[in-house]
């Protein structure tokens, strides 16, 4: 299946409530966005693609895109990253999401019906479109929002046909975004 789903992290984020670059924070005595890559690894192969301007990625060996409108947030990168999926399923992950594992991700790819035109967790009632599968004829609906200026990612699940998973508790750890020192401090003990 690797061959049908391109994996693209978000890493474009200004960090302002950490304060530093979240992806390259060390956990466990590597930064972030290595522990996601080895978690994709298994599931799309070499096709990981790091969405941000910040050259500091590069070390990782993957490819680098930048935001083809800057400024944009979450709905700016998703659209980015669509508008350059040579495939037609693409994983959207979160750079600050560094617990994620490979079987909660081919568990998503499992269970994500063709159908919807994308894939979403869910642990209690807060749903993640940043740990997702995404179908990339979404790109058009991404667009359309951003040239109204709508910038709410919400709102943009909300115009097209998707499905949520409920987490099993087994992987409920693995859904948290560190956001700010003391999450990322919270995190570490």
């Amino acid at each position: 299946m690797e061959n049908n789903i391109t994996a693209y992290i978000l890493a474009g984020g200004k960090s302002q409530r950490m304060g530093k670059e979240k992806g390259l924070l060390p956990l466990n005595k590597k930064p972030f966005i290595s522990h996601i890559c080895e978690a994709l690894q298994p599931i799309v192969g070499s096709n990981i693609i790091i969405v941000s301007a910040n050259s500091d990625y590069d070390y990782l060996g993957h490819a680098r895109i930048e935001d083809i409108i800057a400024d944009k947030g979450p709905v700016g990168g998703i659209y980015t990253a669509l508008k350059h999926s040579k495939t037609k399923f693409n994983f959207i992950l979160s750079v600050d999401a560094p617990l994620i594992s490979s079987d909660l991700l081919q568990w998503i790819a499992d269970k994500h019906e063709d159908s919807y035109m994308m894939t979403q967790v869910q642990v209690g009632d807060k749903p993640s479109p940043l740990i997702a599968l995404y179908d990339r004829s979404c790109k058009t609906i991404f667009g359309e929002h951003l040239a109204a200026k709508q910038l709410k990612l919400r709102d943009v699940i909300e115009d097209m046909s998707h499905q949520t998973l409920v987490v099993p508790a087994k992987w409920h750890n693995q859904i948290q975004n560190i956001n700010t020192p003391e999450e990322y401090e919270k995190l570490q003990s």
